[in-house]
């Protein structure tokens, strides 16, 4: 069979912040390159149409799929641009109905038959790995598909869940992502050592930790990791295919277990791989040691979560890092000279215009920080959060559930306190201003955003100090 696997375009949502999203999260779709070496491995022809790395409009990717000609379609898409899968699908089936579409995603696995859109034929619940193979053998021979676990299809006008699938405990047995089905160079990414095209790796699924705003639906909270050399041999193999030497971890912890990574940090340098990396991880769980060998094999970024500094948030929240953890993490990473990113997040369960200023004035001062970004909760939909803003709970009140309003960055959905949606996107774009506003901070941004991103960066200050000196007129 012939299999289009589409990832829509989705940047453009963003509005003023679109540049930084380009910039930031224009990364390569994994999940259906995964899709796409299982279906190979049956013999099937696959095509990925990445529509963000692409540029490709809507009409646009309409015609390369018509080019292509499949049998079956793959579509993939978050909460907040699950709309642009369902406006793709609707068109591909105004164009021939004939052809089953498929979704998959978070999005759908949380929401299951709620999230079932009427263009969607069939929807993949959790690790569409598991089920996928199954799936198209007994789709392509016209045999039942209900007993294949993980799968949401019609029957009239019902919706019906097969049942939940087991995880695969044994990841290495996932073939290794079809990347050679996509664009590689358009994946670039900015950094303080100058623009690199990049991959993502999957070395671990799981998270065993409960962040109120954060879903364990699709991988689970049992951590299951890759044999270490699994992990070099794909390094090794994207090297010599792609002559690509960054890479993004996308570990939700990537020095959960120290010795996992000091074993992929002791490969790296055995096999002389000359790569640099990237990942998140929570800032407790670095040292000195640690970070100094990972900064030797290659590490050049690292992304902590601090949310807020207000202590009874963070019990709220359930963020069990204690604050003095931050500068202490911030001050190793900049003794080798690791760019270290520090997330907020405003509006969370109790917030109140008072907590937002200490965590701001915190920022401020602490010359050890020389990052931070500013995301605004959004209670996405298999969360602890999205029930507390449903029930009201800490002074939340959820305004909409319309998800193409779920976004993090010049969008708000919840009011908490004194706080309106409105006062939250003017807060995100204070702390902007309050932290980059620095000499000693804001030339490393320009460094990192580049010319047209240095000048929207520019934009956005002299932008938010005016609305702010008109405020307190």
């Amino acid at each position: 069979m012939k299999i289009a696997l589409l990832f829509p375009s989705w940047t453009g949502e963003y509005g003023i912040f679109s540049h930084f999203a380009r910039k930031a999260s224009v990364w390569p779709p994994l999940n259906l390159a995964y899709l796409a070496a299982l279906a190979e491995r049956a013999g099937h022809e696959v095509k990925i149409i990445d529509g963000e790395a692409e540029s490709l409009s809507l009409q646009n990717t309409l015609e390369e799929v018509r080019a292509f000609g499949p049998d079956v379609i793959g579509i993939t898409a978050t909460t907040p641009f699950f709309h642009l899968a369902v406006e793709l699908a609707g068109e591909l089936k105004a164009a021939d109905r004939s052809i089953p579409i498929i979704i998959g995603g978070h999005h759908v696995t949380v929401l299951k038959e709620k999230g079932f859109a009427d263009p969607f034929d069939y929807a993949f619940i959790g690790e569409a790995e598991v089920s996928w193979p199954e799936f198209l053998k007994r789709f392509e021979r016209k045999q039942d598909i209900s007993t294949v676990k993980g799968i949401l299809f019609r029957s009239g006008s019902m919706a019906v869940f097969t049942g939940a699938q087991d995880k695969t405990d044994d990841i290495d047995a996932i073939p290794l992502p079809a990347r050679h089905l996509l664009k590689m160079d358009r994946y670039v990414i900015g950094t303080m050592r100058g623009k690199k095209k990049f991959t993502t790796i999957m070395t671990t699924r799981g998270c065993p930790f409960k962040c109120v705003f954060c879903s364990t639906d699709v991988f689970g909270s049992k951590v299951r990791r890759r044999d270490a050399r699994s992990v070099i041999d794909e390094m090794k193999g994207v090297i010599a295919d792609y002559d690509i030497r960054h890479f993004i971890f996308l570990d939700d912890t990537l020095t959960l277990d120290r010795g996992y990574i000091l074993r992929i940090c002791d490969l790296i340098e055995k096999e002389k791989l000359s790569v640099t990396f990237e990942g998140s991880t929570r800032a407790n769980l670095v040292d000195d040691e640690l970070i100094s060998k990972m900064a030797k094999a290659g590490l050049i970024r690292l992304s902590f979560g601090l949310e807020t500094v207000d202590p009874q948030i963070r019990r709220l929240i359930k963020k069990d890092v204690p604050l003095e953890s931050y500068a202490i993490s911030n001050r190793i990473t900049n003794k080798y000279k690791i760019e270290t990113l520090n997330s907020v997040m405003l509006g969370l369960p109790g917030e109140t215009r008072e907590t937002v200023g200490k965590t701001l004035a915190f920022l401020k001062t602490a010359r050890e920080i020389h990052q931070a970004n500013f995301s605004i909760a959004t209670p996405y939909p298999g969360t602890e959060l999205y029930s507390m803003a449903k029930n009201g709970e800490h002074g939340l009140r959820l305004i909409t559930e319309d998800f193409s309003k779920y976004r993090r960055y010049g969008s708000a959905v919840m009011g908490v306190n004194d706080l309106s949606p409105d006062d939250l996107i003017e807060l995100q774009n204070d702390g902007f201003v309050s932290i980059y506003s620095a000499p000693w901070r804001i030339m490393p941004m320009l460094r990192k955003s580049g010319l047209i991103g240095g000048m929207l960066t520019m934009s956005r200050i002299l932008s938010g100090i005016w609305r702010k000196a008109r405020r307190k007129r």
